[in-house]
């Protein structure tokens, strides 16, 4: 794998090894964290976090008769979500787990009985991704939040949250005529929004505090 830079790979697919054996759901709180400062440290290089939706291949490479003649290995579908975990995050490559639209999973027999190793690929639209530096999350109302980078001017930033405001203001107004949640998310960025639920590891400010800094 070629490191990750300060933004992904222009053509829109990562790919990587985990070169150990993947974690069950079902296993305890700490082999988890473990498994996840492991992942983190092959793609801390990555200076952004993909922000839109997400295609994820998930292969196990694993000696067959481990599959087959023993109880040690985990199930592919339980492998899945600390894996998941481990990509999202501030130390990760993405936002949250509500971004992947699509997984692949399956374990392919790697033929040595003592080694094993998980070859991940992610898909992504290019342009979706936001830089980590100076990352914070607006809270637009309702729990709604955005990614603003504070190392845009304080003129920037003004700018793009007062945009933002008028195109939450316009939803509302079209709901509030009648128009569905689909035509209505016609006038909201490009850019998805996250539930604050959602992103608990990261700074999130309150539109109204963001206001009253950007003024002072």
């Amino acid at each position: 794998m070629v490191p990750l830079g300060k933004e992904p790979p222009e053509f829109g697919c990562i790919e990587f090894w985990v070169d150990r054996q993947p974690v069950s759901l079902q296993a305890k709180g700490d082999k988890k964290r473990e498994f996840k400062e492991f992942v983190s440290v092959i793609i801390k290089s990555a200076g952004f976090l993909l922000t839109g939706d997400i295609e994820i291949r998930i292969e196990w490479h694993i000696h067959e008769q481990k599959r087959y003649e023993t109880d040690t290995s985990a199930d592919t579908d339980n492998i899945i979500k600390p894996l998941i975990d481990a990509l999202c995050g501030p130390s990760g490559i993405m936002i949250d787990d509500n971004q992947v639209q699509c997984i692949t999973c399956l374990w392919i027999d790697s033929y040595q009985y003592d080694s094993e190793k998980i070859k991940i690929t992610i898909k992504y639209f290019d342009d979706e991704f936001i830089s980590k530096k100076g990352l914070v999350f607006i809270n637009m109302g309702n729990n709604l939040c955005l990614p603003l980078c504070e190392s845009n001017s304080q003129i920037v930033q003004n700018i793009i949250i007062d945009t933002w405001q008028q195109m939450f203001v316009a939803k509302k107004n079209l709901l509030s005529q009648g128009l569905d949640y689909y035509g209505a998310k016609g006038v909201m960025p490009i850019q998805r929004v996250f539930h604050k639920s959602r992103i608990t590891e990261f700074k999130i400010i309150e539109l109204e505090d963001k206001l009253a800094q950007i003024k002072s």
